[in-house]
């Protein structure tokens, strides 16, 4: 028997190497059921991101059927690529595979044994590496970064093969640092796509946005900014390449980057006008990716406005003013002062201009004015904080507010003749100056028109130029009004294909295009009819490379339409394949009904609003998760499809839309604006659009709004008789959910006016009209009204007050999860009156809602805390994450809250009252006076002011 001796943990440590280094450790090899055929077909697509299975062969010829079937059904995938439906191997065997192979020349040997495919990123970038010729991140592509960073996460499980490698000298990047290289790769992309290879001129135009954005930046924080400048003009004239080409000129990369920026498009769904603090945690990310060393403050501030960002979503979605947007009014405020503080840092504390380019501004101006104001506003308060901010604006149109400006119109002449000289020369065509002449007199100058009659030229060819009768032709041609349109028109005319130029104008009904839709929305209304799977295949591929038409949807199987010429053509191909459209439309319905997924629901939609369906039936088939694939399609819907969307959307519309529109639709836009208005302060512009439809009587949500803005506006005999009538004609109509709202806004109207009895009386019909509706919410929010007004009466409670504040307290836990996150007001109001009895309310309303940092309520908690109080919570909250450091200059606040927004003051109290402290008690306490603080201000009347009062 041997010998028992201690082992030191460094001899276990050092056992354990060697065993793992021997392979003892690993998985043991696949066991023998797997031919040496299929083990070649894995091993062939160990380093392919995806594959036809036919092209699995070798010099020694091809694997055996019943191998090959074995192979694709249980070691791969499928996966969808530009190219079309592939295969690839499941993640499982790819890492069994490469740890077998390890050897970075038998790897290369597996990719000699396979056609080379040069549309397969994933293989060129893993044969790079393997030959370490890979190019540094910073220099790669979008599509090559991509490839790198599948090559690094097949090795990552794969330990054996990554270790070996790096043995041999084969050195890959971080995953984390392929990330974030492709994140800051993502900023720019949209730039270099905009700016392209075709860049002319505008040398005037640059030189200005230079002397804007590089003029003397102002030091101090109060410092009169500079007015934002506006580059506009039409649609395809330039304007985003303008302002991509002037970033990239001076801060396209990190060796000569001048000055910080950020690129804020409202094409993204994301980026919200209506929130600018959208704007703000867009503008924090990209800055943190810009500047590395600054990225970890970026991440914290991004988290930290995207709580708020997400608060005050709630109470937007909520769908009633109260006292919640108050509670949140210094939080920008905040956030600002933190981000001057971040652009101090990113800027080495040198006075560099900060750059904001904010695109597409006609999509913010579809929002209405009301929204611009508020976006202007929080642009202006930004400057004033952070006065090396500079704003550049690239719409279509001038706004009507103090800015510089840059006009665009068409290019100059003999810069018109360079861009089609450029253009042309690509495709091995040099035409005289003379001809350049003619053309550029026809098309104007726009950059569109002349890419497009660039395009038409190509495809004439050289014999074309030379014919003189030809060259009148097409000069011909290029004479119409609608230049753009009629360009498209006479590219689709030399189409090769006959059937191809069937289907590829009316083709512009549908946003995506995929083989499937080809065979069942386009061939039978195009005159095609029956069309088999191959056909349709065939026309799908031939289409993919008219990349003047349409581009390929990133790693899907689908073809969208270029958005400029989608843009400029459309309505012409509508006009002229009325009835063509029309049944694409009804097909598309059909093949997206029977498909799964948002983006499906999103075109169903889509083309269902096209047709113009009723507001009933659409009713039926929305899901909000399709209005992330609406927005960009507003303006290509009939006056009643718009103002359906524009209120699912949140979106204002033109009026002469609106006056179209039917009753319900209408009414629903009404609402939106209407509530916006008021939210605003605007109660006067809320109660005239009201009123633009002086039909009675109006729907009840029509006048619940009414009321509000005649009470915003202290006209209160007047909304206490529409409150009477209002209840009136919902008690006729036995409409409980109705009359219980209009209810509960006239007792807060009393309430505000001190009431009381007058308002307990019409919360006691509100809640019995409540009882009658489904669910909780409507009977909390009358019930916790009338414990408020007790409270506030000072009268002791009697017996049915308190058999009241039982059944409250009952309900409250019954609550559901969904209708806490969608009430943020009710919940707030709960925590007032019955936090001390439902556990872990208080906890929730003040992670939720967050705290008043800037009035009373922050007084009051802090005043009815004592100093063991505050010390404990200061103990227990050390190195929390929620804990922030006050930035120079930022607005006064009571001790514990200073620097921090309401969101995180709460998220902080909330953490503090969760960790059970000895204090807990006195701090729920407090919390409770603050909440009570809050809920008592006046809504209306006295205390509560707007703009208009």
């Amino acid at each position: 028997m041997a010998e028992l001796r201690p082992v030191s943990a460094q001899e276990v440590a050092e056992r354990l190497k060697a065993a793992h280094d021997s392979g003892a450790l690993t998985a043991a090899p696949p066991p023998p059921t797997v031919s040496p055929d299929r083990w070649r077909l894995r091993e062939a697509a160990a380093l392919l991101g995806s594959f036809h299975a036919g092209s699995l062969t070798s010099p020694s010829g091809s694997a055996d059927a019943g191998d090959l079937r074995t192979f694709v059904v249980e070691d791969c995938e499928r996966v969808s690529t530009a190219a079309g439906s592939r295969w690839r191997l499941t993640s499982g065997v790819r890492t069994t595979v490469l740890d077998r192979l390890q050897d970075r020349h038998r790897l290369l040997d597996t990719l000699a044994a396979v056609e080379p495919d040069p549309l397969d990123i994933d293989r060129v970038m893993a044969e790079a590496y393997l030959r370490a010729a890979a190019p540094p991140l910073d220099e790669q592509t979008m599509d090559e970064l991509t490839g790198t960073l599948h090559v690094v996460q097949w090795l990552l499980p794969a330990r054996r093969a990554a270790e070996a490698l790096a043995r041999q000298g084969v050195l890959l990047p971080t995953a984390e640092e392929v990330g974030n290289t492709v994140d800051l790769a993502a900023v720019f992309q949209p730039l270099r796509l905009l700016a392209g290879e075709h860049f002319v001129g505008r040398r005037k135009e640059l030189r200005e946005l230079a002397d804007y954005v590089e003029g003397a930046a102002g030091a101090e924080p109060g410092a009169p900014g500079r007015p934002p400048l506006l580059v506009h003009g039409p649609g395809g004239v330039g304007k985003s390449t303008l302002v991509a080409r002037y970033l990239l000129d001076h801060a396209g990369a990190a060796d000569r980057r001048e000055f910080p920026f950020a690129y804020l498009t409202f094409d993204r769904a994301d980026l919200l006008p209506q929130q600018p603090l959208t704007l703000l945690a867009e503008a924090t990310r990209q800055l943190g990716l810009l500047y590395p060393a600054c990225a970890e403050q970026a991440n914290r501030l991004e988290h930290a406005v995207r709580s708020t960002v997400a608060a005050q979503t709630a109470v937007i979605l909520e769908g009633i003013e109260g006292l919640l947007p108050t509670v949140m009014d210094a939080d920008d405020e905040v956030l600002m002062h933190r981000f001057a503080q971040l652009v101090r840092e990113v800027s080495a504390y040198r006075t560099l201009p900060l750059l904001l380019v904010l695109d597409t501004l006609e999509q913010a101006q579809r929002h209405g004015t009301d929204v611009v104001d508020r976006l202007w506003a929080f642009l202006e308060a930004l400057q004033r904080i952070c006065p090396v901010t500079r704003v550049v604006f690239a719409g279509r149109a001038p706004v009507h507010r103090t800015t510089c400006e840059i006009p665009l119109v068409g290019l100059e002449p003999h810069l018109a003749l360079d861009f089609l000289r450029m253009r042309l020369a690509q495709a091995g065509i040099t035409p005289d100056d003379a001809y350049l002449v003619s053309v550029t007199r026809k098309v104007g100058a726009s950059p569109l028109s002349l890419k497009l009659a660039a395009e038409l030229v190509r495809r004439e060819g050289k014999e074309g130029l030379r014919d003189p009768e030809k060259l009148r032709d097409i000069l011909f041609r290029l004479g119409d009004a609608e230049v753009q349109a009629v360009l498209y028109e006479r590219i689709l005319d030399d189409l090769e294909d006959p059937d191809l130029q069937r289907i590829a104008g009316p083709g512009l009904t549908l946003r995506r295009i995929t083989p499937r839709l080809i065979q069942e929305a386009l061939a039978v209304p195009c005159g095609l009819g029956e069309i088999s799977e191959d056909r349709a295949l065939r026309l799908f591929h031939l289409l993919a490379t008219e990349a003047t038409l349409v581009d390929v949807a990133q790693g899907e199987d689908v073809l969208v339409h270029r958005a400029d010429v989608r843009q400029a053509t459309l309505p012409l191909i509508h006009r002229k394949h009325l009835e063509t459209s029309r049944r694409i439309h009804r097909r598309a319905v059909r093949h997206y009904a029977a498909s799964d997924g948002p983006q499906a629901r999103g075109e169903e939609l889509y083309h269902r609003l096209s047709l113009g369906q009723a507001t009933d039936v659409l009713d039926r088939h929305w899901v909000p998760e399709a209005s992330l694939f609406l927005e960009s399609a507003l303006e290509e819907l009939p006056p009643s499809g718009q103002a359906y969307l524009a209120d699912r959307l949140g979106i204002a519309i033109d009026p002469a839309v609106l006056a179209e529109a039917d009753g319900e639709a209408w009414a629903r836009q009404v609402v939106r604006q209407a509530r916006t208005l008021l939210d605003a302060g605007q109660a006067a512009a809320a109660l005239a659009l009201i009123r633009e439809r002086p039909a009675r009587p109006r729907l009840a949500r029509v006048s619940v709004l009414e009321i509000e803005a005649l009470a915003a506006q202290g006209r209160m005999p007047e909304a206490r008789r529409l409150v009477t009538e209002t209840l009136e004609r919902a008690g006729e109509r036995g409409d409980a959910e109705a009359f219980a709202d209009v209810a509960v806004l006239g007792a807060r109207i009393a309430e505000d006016l001190g009431a009381y009895g007058e308002a307990l009386d019409l919360l006691d019909q509100a809640r019995k009209a409540a009882a009658t509706t489904p669910g909780r919410v409507a009977w909390l929010q009358a019930s916790v009204a009338q414990l408020r007004i007790h409270r506030r009466s000072g009268a002791e409670e009697p017996a049915h007050v308190q058999e009241l504040r039982t059944a409250v307290v009952a309900a409250t836990d019954r609550l559901r999860r969904r209708d806490r996150r969608g009430h943020p007001s009710l919940v707030r109001e709960l925590a007032a009156e019955v936090g001390d009895m439902v556990p872990g309310l208080l906890s929730e309303a003040a992670r939720t809602t967050g705290i008043d940092n800037s009035g009373g309520s922050a007084g009051a908690l802090e005043w009815t805390l004592t100093e063991a109080d505050v010390t404990d919570f200061v103990h227990t909250a050390k190195g929390s994450a929620a804990v922030v450091e006050e930035p120079p200059g930022a607005p006064e606040r009571g001790a514990l809250s200073r620097g921090k927004t309401s969101q995180e003051w709460g998220e902080q109290v909330s953490e503090y009252l969760d960790s059970a402290p000895a204090m807990g008690a006195t701090w729920s306490h407090a919390l409770m006076e603050a909440y009570r603080a809050e809920v008592d201000r006046p809504r209306f009347g006295r205390g509560r002011t707007g703009h208009d009062d």
